[in-house]
């Protein structure tokens, strides 16, 4: 966050000394790791905009496979933005700084390995023993901060093409739950185990890249 506050206080200075631009605004719209997006941005000075954006989408029957169950789930992605773009040479090449709220969640099946088995933490359940078992995954649900750089094919007024590449940072949560756990202390611990290594499997992305592309029309 405080490299965040330099670059924003620089952009900021910058803004004050720089010659204003002619009031353009820019409508955008592409698509990239965040899924579909949409964005407006006003550069208010030669070297300085000021952008906002929201980009998502969602995805269903998503598999993956841990070493010791099958999941399937549904993905959902929002992210809104808004940010500072700085133009060092008053020109198309800019950096970024600004925060993003991503709202990334997966909810989760478990299905047992072939066999019709479960297996937590070295120990082996039937599925009857387990019982259903679902999970929720987040990625992130509150502000977090944003760094990042771009192009954008031109200033003038007309349509052009645009392209960033940046990274937040992530929060990841992950909640897992079985029926059967709730008669069986020794199941319900296992089960925690398996949480607790789908946590750390998350954990080692700790930050979401992003890169987008797409047009724009700058008035």
């Amino acid at each position: 966050m405080q490299l965040v506050s330099k670059i924003l206080v620089a952009a900021a200075l910058a803004a004050v000394s720089a010659p204003a631009a002619a009031g353009q605004w820019s409508l955008g719209a592409g698509v990239g790791t965040t899924g579909y997006e949409g964005s407006v941005s006003y550069r208010f000075h030669d070297n300085v905009a000021l952008t906002g954006s929201y980009s998502g989408f969602a995805y269903d029957d998503i598999d993956y496979d841990s070493d010791d169950v099958d999941y399937r789930g549904d993905f959902d992605l929002d992210v809104y933005g808004l940010s500072v773009d700085y133009f060092p040479f008053a020109g198309r090449f800019y950096l970024s700084a600004g925060v993003v709220r991503p709202d990334i969640a997966m909810q989760v099946v478990g299905r047992p390995k072939a066999g019709g088995s479960y297996e937590f933490n070295g120990q082996t359940y039937t599925a009857a023993e387990v019982g259903t078992l679902q999970g929720n995954v987040s990625l992130g649900d509150s502000v977090q901060p944003y760094l990042g750089l771009g192009w954008r094919g031109s200033h003038q007024p007309g349509l052009g093409v645009f392209g960033r590449l940046g990274v937040f940072l992530t929060d990841a949560e992950v909640d897992l739950r079985a029926t059967g756990a709730a008669s069986d202390p020794r199941l319900a611990s296992d089960v925690q185990q398996e949480e607790d290594d789908l946590q750390d499997d998350v954990d080692e992305f700790g930050v979401y890249p992003v890169a987008m592309v797409g047009l724009e029309y700058t008035f």
